[in-house]
C-alpha cells in the first residue's frame, strides 16, 4: 500500500510537470512596439491628456472623467473566495483563501450619458486586496474581442475621436476640419473589423443587447501574466440574470438588485498552450482549447455600494499596469493602453486635485 502511494504521487508529479511543459512562457517579445507604433502612440497620449482637460465639459460634470468607461453605475465592496485544489503554479500567486475587493460597474463610453439608453457596451473592473502584498486589477468587458490587431490602426481611429471630440466641445464649425480625418481612421477601423470570430461575437451580441448587466459574461481584454505564464480572466454570473431590469435603466436596475440580496459570479482563467489556438497579440480571435480553472467564487453582499458621488471612491483607479510584476498585462495592445493609462490617470488626478 505505501509503495502504491508512492507511486501515484510519483505519476501526479511526472503530470504536473509535464502538463507545465506545454504552458507558454512570458518572454519580453509579446510586448515589443514598432518604431512607427511607438511615434502613433505618442500622438495618442497628447490626444487623450487633451480630451481628460476637457472632459467635465464635453460630460457636464463637476469633475474630470475617464477616457472610457467615464459613467459609473455602481461601485462595491465584495469578497473573493479561492478554489480548493488548485495547480501549484496559480497557488503560488493566489497565496489565501479568500481576498477583500471593490468592483466597479460602468458603461464603455467616453462621454457620460444622461440622456436616452446607453450603448449595451459594459465594465466590470475588479480590484483584488493584496496579491502577494499588492492590489491586482483586472478591468473586464462584456464584448472582449478587439477591432483590430494593429496598435497604429487603433491609435489613429482613437486620437481622431478624442481631437473631434475635444474640437466640437470648443468651435463646433473648427470641428468640421476634423471630420475627414476622423472618416478615414473609422474606415481604417472598420474595414479590420471583419474577421470571423468578431462577426460571429457580434451577431451572438445582439439578441442580448437589451439584457441586464450582470447577466453578460466578462473578459479581460488581452492577457495578463500568471508567475511565468500567461493567462486570460473571465467572469460568469451564477445564475441567469436576463430578464431582470429590462425597461429600467442599468444603474437603476443594479441598485435596486444589490439592495435586495447578495450576488454571485464565477472567476476564470484560461491558460495558454500554443499561439496557433490561444494567440496573445491576435485580439480579433476567441481562445480555442485552452485548459481552464475555475479560480473562485466572488460574493457581493447585499447592501454593498459604496457613494459613488465621493470623489475618492470615483477617482478610484483600476489600473492593471499597477499590478504586481507577475500578474502585468501582456501584448502590443496592452502596451498602449499602459501608456494610455498612465497619462489618463495622471492627468484626471491632478485636475481632481487626487
Amino acid at each position: 500500500m505505501y509503495f502504491l502511494t508512492n507511486f501515484q504521487e510519483w505519476l501526479l508529479l511526472v503530470e504536473k510537470k509535464n502538463f507545465m511543459k506545454t504552458l507558454l512562457k512570458y518572454t519580453l517579445d509579446l510586448d515589443q512596439l514598432s518604431p512607427t507604433e511607438n511615434i502613433d502612440l505618442a500622438k495618442a497620449m497628447t490626444s487623450v491628456e487633451k480630451f481628460i482637460k476637457s472632459s467635465s465639459k464635453i460630460s457636464n460634470v463637476k469633475y474630470a472623467t475617464r477616457d472610457a468607461h467615464s459613467k459609473t453605475y455602481a461601485t462595491v465592496k465584495g469578497v473573493l473566495k479561492i478554489s480548493d485544489n488548485l495547480p501549484q503554479f496559480i497557488t503560488e500567486v493566489f497565496q489565501e483563501k479568500e481576498y477583500e475587493l471593490l468592483a466597479r460597474f460602468s458603461n464603455a463610453n467616453l462621454v457620460i450619458n444622461k440622456k436616452g439608453r446607453d450603448a449595451p457596451l459594459y465594465g466590470f473592473s475588479l480590484k483584488i486586496k493584496n496579491i502577494k502584498g499588492q492590489d491586482a486589477n483586472f478591468p473586464l468587458v462584456n464584448f472582449p474581442l478587439f477591432p483590430t490587431n494593429s496598435p497604429s490602426v487603433f491609435l489613429n481611429f482613437f486620437k481622431s475621436v478624442n481631437t473631434f471630440v475635444v474640437t466640437k466641445q470648443d468651435n463646433f464649425l473648427v470641428s468640421v476640419l476634423d471630420l475627414p480625418s476622423l472618416i478615414k481612421n473609422s474606415l481604417s477601423l472598420f474595414s479590420n473589423m471583419l474577421s470571423v470570430d468578431v462577426i460571429k461575437k457580434i451577431l451572438q451580441f445582439i439578441p442580448k443587447r437589451n439584457n441586464f448587466f450582470f447577466s453578460f459574461n466578462y473578459d479581460g481584454i488581452g492577457c495578463y501574466r500568471l508567475g511565468d505564464y500567461v493567462m486570460k480572466i473571465g467572469l460568469k454570473p451564477v445564475r441567469n440574470l436576463a430578464n431582470i431590469g429590462k425597461d429600467e435603466p442599468q444603474k437603476d436596475s443594479i441598485a435596486e438588485f444589490i439592495s435586495l440580496q447578495d450576488s454571485t459570479f464565477i472567476l476564470t482563467i484560461k491558460m495558454c498552450e500554443n499561439q496557433k489556438d490561444q494567440p496573445v497579440n491576435d485580439l480579433m480571435k476567441t481562445w480555442e482549447n485552452a485548459p481552464e480553472y475555475t479560480l473562485g467564487k466572488i460574493t457581493i453582499p447585499q447592501d454593498s455600494m459604496l457613494d459613488s458621488k465621493n470623489p475618492e471612491i470615483e477617482n478610484l483607479n483600476f489600473n492593471p499596469f499597477e499590478n504586481s510584476e507577475i500578474l502585468q498585462p501582456v501584448g502590443k495592445i496592452q502596451q498602449i493602453r499602459k501608456k494610455i493609462y498612465e497619462v489618463s490617470i495622471a492627468t484626471r488626478n491632478k485636475l481632481n486635485g487626487q
